[in-house]
């Protein structure tokens, strides 16, 4: 993995491990529990626009994880040029 990669992750890594990033997840989970619920849904306009707030605290709450299996699969990528 080249060197600009290794300190893109790292950023990320240095910010996952702060307190504020931890409190904001745990704060977008109950918020995206709270706008899941449908029962307030009044036409598909609506329903669409919930679908889209959730997909989009899904992508913040799932960031680690999505950054962790980039990082890991870079890591594949660079051992396999390696064994070439």
């Amino acid at each position: 993995m080249n060197q600009e990669l290794e300190e893109y992750f790292n950023n990320y890594f240095s910010l996952f491990n702060t307190e504020g990033f931890k409190q904001l997840v745990e704060e977008l989970k109950v918020n995206a529990d709270a706008i899941s619920d449908i029962q307030s849904v009044k036409d598909a306009e609506s329903l669409f626009y919930k679908k889209g707030q959730i997909a989009a605290l899904a992508t913040i709450i799932n960031l680690e994880d999505t950054v962790r299996a980039s990082r890991e699969q870079a890591e594949e990528e660079a051992e396999n040029v390696q064994d070439i």
